[in-house]
This record gives C-alpha cells, sequence and structure tokens, in this order.
C-alpha cells in the first residue's frame, strides 16, 4: 500500500510459457485423474498454476474437467481435448477412452492396405480397440465414386460395363476416368461457389456471373489449388472481364477481406480477434489488423454498390496509398503475417503478393491443411478437424498424423487436386462399409465406417433427372442445364431450398443447411 500498489514490480520476470505435465491420457470408463499446469518465467524459474488455470473440454460428456483440473471420464468409449488457459496462454491435453474389450493384435495385420491413410487410420483404431467395417462391392463403389467425384449417377450401362469387368486395376481406372470428365469440374467447383459467390443484387448479375465463371474455369482447366488461391487474392481489373476481381467488390474494407481469407484459406477464425484478444487462440488485435493491412491498397474506380440494383462496371487495383491503423492506439500497423518471420514488410506496391507468396509457401502448413481437411470432410462425412475451416491449438484434428500426412503429400503434388481426390478416394479406408460392427456402433471420429451424410441438393435434384429421364429447368439458364451448373442461389428453386442449398441472404463463407 504504501508503494502505491504497482502494477509492476521493476525487473518482475515475464510468463514466458505454459505447459501441462502430461499432454495425452488414456483412462478408463468413468477414471479420475488430475491434469498439473506449469508456468515458466523468463528468468528460468517455474511453479504449479494448477489451481489459477481455466479450464474447458470439448465434449463434457466424454470426459468432464472441474475448475480445479480434475477429469472425470464418462460410461462410453471416446476421445476429446481439454483446454488449460492461464494468463492468456493455452495449452491442450488429449484424452482417450479405449473399447474396454481389446481386438486381437493380428486383426490389423491381416487388413490390406494402400497407402500412407490406411496406415494411419488402423493404426488409431488398434489403439481404440475398434474393428473396422468391412469393405464395400464393387457396385456400392462405383455409386459412391461417380456422386462424390463427378456428382452424378452412373448410367445403367456404365454400372454393367464397371461391374462386369475382371480388371484387377478397375478402380483406379474408374477414378481417373472420372476426373477427366466434365462433370467434376461443376461439381467441384460448386463447393467452392458456396463459399464464394456472393448475393447478385448486392455487387451485380454480371459481376456475379462471371466470378462463378472463374471459379467454374479453374477446375475446367485443373489450375493448381495454390494458384487458384494467388490469383483469387490478388486480382485486378473490371468485375466484368476477370471474375475474381468481384471478391474485392464484394468485400470493401480491410477487416472484411482479412476475415474471410483466414477462414478460407488459412483455417484461422481471426474475427473474435477483431475486438479484442481470442478467447480460445494466440491472436491478438494487432495480429488481426497487421494481417488486414495486407489488403490496405486495394482499391476501386467505377460504379459503387447501389443494393438491390448493383448493375455497374467497377475495376479494382492497387493503389500507391492506404493503410491500417489500430483501433485503440491509433498507430498505423505495417502487413505482417501471422506466424513464422514476423517482419512486417514496408514499400511494396501490391502487399496482396507478398501474402501470397507467404501462404503459399511449403513452410505454411496451415494452407495445405485446411484444404485438406475440407476436401476430406467432402469424401468422408466429416472433417479430421471440425469445424472444417477451425484449426487451433484447442480444437485438435482427430488423428493429426494423418492430417499432417495429407497435407505433406498434398504439397509434394505441387498443389493437385485431383491427385488429392485419388489418394483419398483409392485408400480402403474410403471403401469401408456404412454398415456399423459391435464394435464401431459408437465411432463418430475415427472412420472405422462410411459415415453416410445427404447428397448436395444439386446431386440429389440431378439424380432425380437423370431416373425419371425428365430434365430439370433453371430461369437464365440454357436448356438442358443441370442443378450444378445454376451460377447463383437467386435461380428461383424450391426443390433445391428444400434440400439444404445456403440462403442466398448469407454472407459468404457460408454453410448448407443441414435441417
Amino acid at each position: 500500500i504504501e508503494q502505491g500498489a504497482p502494477r509492476n514490480v521493476p525487473d518482475e520476470p515475464s510468463l514466458s510459457d505454459v505447459t501441462l505435465q502430461q499432454v495425452d491420457y488414456s483412462l478408463d470408463p468413468e477414471e479420475q485423474d488430475e491434469l498439473t499446469v506449469i508456468a515458466h518465467y523468463s528468468d528460468g524459474s517455474s511453479r504449479d498454476v494448477t489451481s489459477l488455470t481455466s479450464y474447458l473440454s470439448n465434449d463434457q460428456a466424454v470426459v468432464a474437467v472441474d475448475t480445479a483440473g480434475r477429469m472425470t471420464a464418462g460410461p462410453l468409449p471416446g476421445e476429446t481435448a481439454l483446454m488449460a488457459r492461464y494468463m492468456n496462454h493455452i495449452c491442450v491435453a488429449n484424452v482417450v477412452i479405449p473399447q474396454t474389450e481389446p481386438l486381437p493384435g493380428q486383426l490389423f495385420d491381416q487388413l490390406p492396405r494402400g497407402g500412407f491413410i490406411d496406415d494411419l487410420v488402423y493404426a488409431k483404431l488398434q489403439k481404440m480397440s475398434i474393428e473396422p467395417s468391412a469393405p464395400i462391392s464393387d457396385a456400392l463403389f462405383m455409386r459412391r465414386a461417380h456422386l462424390d467425384l463427378i456428382g452424378r449417377l452412373p448410367t445403367s450401362q456404365e454400372a454393367r460395363r464397371f461391374i462386369d469387368s475382371t480388371d484387377a486395376g478397375k478402380r483406379a481406372a474408374l477414378v481417373d476416368s472420372l476426373l477427366m470428365r466434365g462433370e467434376y469440374a461443376d461439381h467441384w467447383a460448386s463447393y467452392w461457389a458456396d463459399l464464394l459467390r456472393p448475393n447478385p443484387y448486392r455487387v451485380g448479375i454480371k459481376a456475379v456471373l462471371n466470378y462463378d465463371n472463374w471459379i467454374r474455369q479453374q477446375f475446367r482447366e485443373d489450375v493448381p489449388y495454390d494458384r487458384f488461391v494467388r490469383d483469387l487474392i490478388t486480382a485486378k481489373g473490371s468485375t466484368w472481364h476477370n471474375g475474381a476481381a468481384t471478391l474485392f467488390r464484394d468485400r470493401r474494407s480491410p477487416d472484411e477481406v482479412a476475415t474471410m481469407v483466414s477462414q478460407l484459406f488459412l483455417g484461422v477464425r481471426l474475427e473474435c480477434a477483431k475486438c479484442h484478444h481470442h478467447p480460445f487462440e494466440r491472436w491478438s488485435q494487432t495480429d488481426f489488423y497487421q494481417f488486414a493491412a495486407y489488403f490496405s491498397k486495394v482499391a476501386r474506380k467505377g460504379t459503387g454498390l447501389s443494393p438491390p440494383i448493383s448493375g455497374g462496371e467497377e475495376v479494382v487495383y492497387s493503389s500507391s496509398r492506404g493503410d491500417v491503423k489500430h483501433p485503440l492506439t491509433g498507430e498505423t500497423l505495417a502487413p505482417t503475417p501471422l506466424f513464422g518471420d514476423h517482419s512486417p514488410i514496408e514499400g511494396e506496391a501490391d502487399p496482396r503478393s507478398v501474402l501470397a507468396d507467404w501462404m503459399t509457401s511449403h513452410e505454411n502448413d496451415y494452407f495445405a491443411k485446411v484444404q485438406v481437411n475440407r476436401v476430406w470432410a467432402t469424401l468422408m462425412g466429416r472433417g479430421l478437424v471440425e469445424p472444417v475451416d477451425d484449426l487451433r491449438s484447442t480444437n485438435p484434428p482427430t488423428n493429426p498424423e494423418l492430417l499432417d500426412a495429407l497435407a505433406r503429400d498434398f504439397q509434394q503434388s505441387g498443389y493437385d487436386q485431383k491427385q488429392l481426390l485419388k489418394t483419398i478416394v483409392l485408400s480402403r479406408v474410403y471403401s469401408h462399409s456404412s454398415v456399423p460392427t459391435p464394435s464401431n456402433v459408437a465411432d463418430r471420429l475415427n472412420y472405422s465406417r462410411h459415415y453416410r451424410h445427404r447428397l448436395r441438393a444439386e446431386v440429389l435434384m440431378d439424380a432425380v433427372a437423370d431416373a425419371t429421364e425428365v430434365p430439370s429447368t433453371f430461369q437464365g439458364l440454357p436448356a438442358q442445364s443441370r442443378a450444378n451448373q445454376v451460377w447463383t442461389h437467386r435461380v428461383d428453386s424450391m426443390f433445391l431450398d428444400t434440400f439444404g442449398r445456403p440462403n442466398e441472404n448469407q454472407d459468404p463463407p457460408c454453410e448448407r443447411t443441414p435441417d
């Protein structure tokens, strides 16, 4: 009190890190154990801060944790992550409750393997004592591959030809042939169209039509994923000639673009850090606005927005001026990457090109991880991380080794999206039956069986049209157009709305309606 209750003491050590004494736990059902949290300081000292730490379980039903760090396992097998947070430092413990009935070791030794995916999935299943479902027949594989890769059912002639074939490599040949078909581009472009296409009543019909065609053209030309992203985030020119520039007609301030780019292409949800320090991550307000500064020089000339009808042309270019200031301190912030080399950049004509270099470099594994996770979720019914674009230490993947291996393979392929699809579809894990076994009926994280998921609205609509031989018709599209070719969710369709396409008034990136 005599000192004036100072906030800091001269030369006092600062907190440098917080760690858990143990990070991996295996508990029996209803067993208890305790976390121990250690704080480390700049003078080399450390102390136990378990009682001063806050805790959160990602799934209280699997493992609960109280305010003292005491864990209590639930009655059923499962796994989850526990977050421990002390003074804005976060660490994570992974807790597994294996099946109580162990499986014979030779069961997994005898399973056929198709590559690293099977090795890593089966290693996890063996650890959890979960028996995988049987593989599916050629007929089911053919149907599953058609729907997943090109978004349409096989014809009866295609089905008979495939099933009657005695070629040992016919599954690989089928996948190769499907990836060469024109329907591949429309089907896979539609996933990105969900995430990127804005409302045409906001930015203009012609701009959205061009944007949609640009997205589809990337898949028609088999553009590598890194180039697709680079061309998008550095887009310039007229929204009537370069569809990618429509991104910057829709997102008009650096903070809006930063939020979208970080979530889609890095799997980092920065939006929380716009107003305060991220509650579950290390991102601060400074991190957010330094990242937003990459888009500070984006400028526009031409017709602005005038909803509900914004029909004019707009040209996007890189200005010689523009900056981003910290909302509290007023400091002008230089563009700075979120991690890795934290050196701010100065004097670049267009900082977006520097951002693209950093994002797509092999040292930035977030870039590859979020895309392979998104594709894995589409094919397998659930991402290794859920939500698929929320990669953070407090939301760990169910199989970290598999996510790392998929990301490395994707990078080494030159970000070849078709090669990624082929690698997953030809794994034995992809061919698991969706019929559960007594051992895996409760498994929803480890891909011991194929998780059944709904057909996309467009795929279902096209399947009905093919089965009934009655083609669908759409306003603003040529006759014989398929639902996967619809260029905006503003095209009226009660069927597509009923079966879950996104609300056209939602702000991308938007999710499909799950009802």
